[in-house]
């Protein structure tokens, strides 16, 4: 393809503003849903032909993964504003400079994680107080998980660098690809040839790889007109890897933190039991699809900014974020209705036990209120991120993660060990321990670990949203084209 037509194709900083950013965001949008099949079709699968407590092993997994996952996803965030920017600018030589240091930092990163993962599986699981009935099966999964890590970081980080270059559609591609392949395996691994827990991790390590080949091709056969090669990712460029570095280091750090603090809120969670623990992932399954539009939007506002910024045009850049947080009013409220009244019909396709079905139902019920403080926190902290000024969202996630963790202690998990206490000295239970397993308090009390999470979803939006009012988040990416005698806009 010639050069200049690879150029103007994903341009973002021309034509009409809310037409241009909707027409980027729906191929993203889309995406993000069918990637919540990988997570939603496992439970399923698991929930239905294995056990609500294998359930419990997938679900209690998934904080650690966040974790680890947070290194390459911040590598990626930094990858997809330097080329958008540079995108943005029409600098041919550094675009393809950024490329391919971006793909050779996203190896290394993935043999580390890799390593990492696999052998601290088990001692991490343990830390975290799995209970013992779920531990084997989660630490089986986790471990199949990390060792397919290079695919899923590959998607990842060519993800960001496509959507960097304006081209929202091929990651939906390559997620539908990959999620067919997914949704075929499970039913073929579980059902078939009963590998369980296993099977269901071998399929969504199948479809990474899957997934990430498709990204890593597009970029071998410079559809965007630079193209990744061996000879360019063996001469990294170290301006560009500080670049990266600088701008990515934020996302990483508010991923690691916010991975850090689900992890200590799942610790939390354990203390109410393998169903609440079954049920919360079905929640948060129900949660992933709702938030999924809002975040799409975040995405592409990300790329729109980062452009625009590269192109100088900063008045263009803060309408873009206008129009975002307009359509996420719109779409948060859609969906917070959806649930409040469809969300019991969703707990039923992945279990039918009563229990599990009652807590899962109320803490939909409860968070539907809150997606719309979500989706500007989302799209607010993804215009700032394009601009190349990631430390102030990084900040205001940290803050309102670690705040709601003292909130679900105070409020759930500490009315929860006075209750048991309280059985105990009473008399009814003879130990602690017997009384904890017999769900003294859990259906009293595990609501606290809800309203932790809209409290949190509240601080994050307030501040973020202060920010992008008061603060200077637009002028860091003008202000270095300025500096290069680069014309401004706005």
């Amino acid at each position: 393809m010639d050069k200049n037509k690879a150029m103007a194709k994903g341009d973002l900083t021309q034509g009409p503003i809310a037409k241009k950013l909707l027409m980027f965001a729906l191929p993203i949008i889309a995406g993000n849903l069918v990637m919540q099949l990988y997570n939603v079709v496992d439970s399923i699968v698991v929930g239905n032909f294995v056990g609500s407590d294998a359930l419990a092993a997938v679900g209690v997994s998934f904080p650690i993964m966040m974790l680890f996952n947070a290194l390459f996803m911040g590598a990626s965030m930094g990858a997809n504003i330097v080329i958008s920017q540079y995108k943005g600018a029409g600098d041919m030589e550094k675009l393809e400079r950024a490329l391919n240091t971006a793909m050779t930092i996203s190896f290394i990163l993935g043999v580390f994680i890799t390593i990492f993962g696999v052998l601290l599986s088990r001692p991490l699981l343990e830390l975290l107080g799995t209970p013992d009935n779920i531990i084997e099966d989660s630490t089986v999964y986790l471990m199949i998980i990390f060792g397919g890590t290079l695919g899923n970081m590959t998607f990842n980080i060519g993800n960001g660098i496509v959507r960097g270059m304006g081209d929202s559609k091929w990651p939906l591609y390559s997620l539908i690809i990959s999620s067919l392949t997914n949704v075929v395996l499970d039913l073929l691994f579980v059902i078939q040839f009963n590998m369980g827990v296993a099977g269901v991790a071998w399929a969504t390590l199948i479809a990474h790889i899957v997934a990430g080949g498709i990204m890593v091709w597009r970029q071998v056969a410079g559809k965007y007109g630079v193209r990744v090669t061996l000879h360019g990712m063996m001469k990294i460029d170290g301006s560009i890897t500080k670049m990266i570095a600088k701008l990515g280091l934020p996302s990483a750090v508010q991923n690691v933190a916010m991975s850090l603090g689900n992890v200590i809120i799942q610790s939390l969670a354990n203390n109410f039991g393998s169903d609440y623990i079954a049920a919360n992932t079905i929640v948060m399954k129900a949660d992933g699809f709702a938030m999924m539009p809002m975040m799409g939007l975040g995405m592409a506002i990300t790329t729109f900014v980062g452009q625009n910024i590269g192109a100088g045009d900063r008045d263009r850049a803060r309408k873009g974020v206008h129009a975002a947080n307009f359509m996420c009013l719109i779409i948060g409220g859609v969906m917070g209705v959806l649930l409040w009244f469809f969300g019991i019909f969703i707990m039923r396709a992945f279990t039918d036990v009563e229990v599990v079905l009652h807590m899962g139902e109320n803490g939909i019920k409860f968070l539907a209120f809150f997606y719309i403080f979500m989706g500007l926190n989302n799209t607010v902290g993804g215009a700032m991120r394009g601009a190349g000024a990631a430390m102030a969202p990084a900040i205001v996630s940290i803050v309102s993660t670690f705040v709601r963790i003292p909130i679900a202690y105070l409020i759930a998990v500490r009315p929860l060990h006075n209750a048991i206490n309280a059985a105990v000295s009473a008399g009814q239970y003879a130990t602690y321990d017997l009384a904890k397993a017999a769900g003294v308090g859990v259906l009293d009390h595990y609501m606290g670990l809800f309203y932790a999470m809209g409290i949190s979803m509240v601080v994050s939006a307030a501040l973020i949203y202060l920010y992008f009012h008061f603060g200077k988040w637009h002028e860091k990416g003008v202000t270095d084209r300025a500096r290069q005698g680069a014309p401004t806009k706005g």
